[in-house]
């Protein structure tokens, strides 16, 4: 798991047009291709193929763009299959639970036509937010990403909150790596036929315990130091974000106009 974060933010120091767009460019056109889709899931107005082949345009774009940023494709669908079960499996159970024409029943269980309907689109937006989203972190630093933040008055004090973790978690993750590294070459194994279950517990809450010691005395390191040196919230600089280019003009303006063009699909 350590190891997929680390590969993410390769992803994101790769060098493409897409990589060098403004991140609060990326960011908002993430939220507004977001926005449409809950917009259009959530129109019961709409025939479902309509909401479902306006979500599938959407779904194209979002690809095309991972592919012109050189994303890799296994990587990308894999982070968006781990995102996938926390709303999938609410769309996979809407057919059994809501009312409608039964198509197929089973003893006491039934699906009905509006539920798969209603499932199939509700699967349709969680793929398709949760590829905007990948997409976003795999084509913007995350330092940049909070920069992006801070442009939006976001506060100083959230900002140097986010850019900590960020730090740290990279820092953490590379500590639990030395850890497991060398409890590998000491022959420690979490399975096997003369593996003691209450040994591997004891051996993992010793190093859950360590990693939060580390890490509080860390934080507490880190405070006393910024104090010493002054630090206010007021103080707090960031680098400066760029001028939007026309680059970042063309590629927002092309997001609204598939937006649009998906948003004309469903009610057409």
């Amino acid at each position: 798991m350590e190891q997929e974060i680390f590969e993410v933010e390769r992803e994101a120091l790769k060098r493409s047009r897409i990589h060098a767009l403004d991140p609060r460019v990326k960011l908002l056109t993430t939220l507004l291709i977001i926005s449409a889709a809950v917009a259009i899931g959530r129109s019961d107005a709409v025939e479902v193929g309509s909401r479902l082949l306006s979500l599938a345009l959407l779904q194209a774009y979002i690809l095309t763009l991972a592919f012109l940023a050189g994303l890799r494709m296994r990587l990308f669908l894999m982070r968006v299959g781990v995102i996938l079960p926390f709303g999938g499996g609410i769309a996979l159970l809407k057919p059994f639970f809501e009312p409608g024409e039964v198509l197929f029943s089973f003893y006491f269980v039934k699906v009905t036509r509006e539920g798969a309907a209603s499932g199939a689109v509700l699967l349709a937006v969680v793929i398709l937010c949760a590829s905007a989203v990948v997409l976003l972190s795999s084509t913007t630093r995350m330092q940049a990403l909070i920069a992006g933040l801070r442009s939006f008055r976001l506060p100083g004090e959230v900002v140097l909150l986010l850019g900590m973790t960020v730090r740290f978690l990279f820092l953490y993750l590379r500590s639990l790596q030395e850890i497991v590294q060398a409890q590998r070459n000491r022959c420690f194994a979490l399975r096997g036929r003369r593996v003691r279950r209450g040994h591997v517990l004891r051996v993992l809450g010793y190093t859950a315990a360590m990693i939060f010691i580390r890490a509080y005395r860390h934080g507490e390191a880190v405070y006393q130091a910024m104090l010493s040196r002054g630090y206010s919230a007021e103080r707090l600089r960031l680098s400066a974000p760029r001028k939007v280019g026309a680059s970042d003009w063309a590629f927002a303006l092309a997001s609204i106009a598939v937006v649009a063009l998906s948003a004309w699909v469903a009610l057409s």
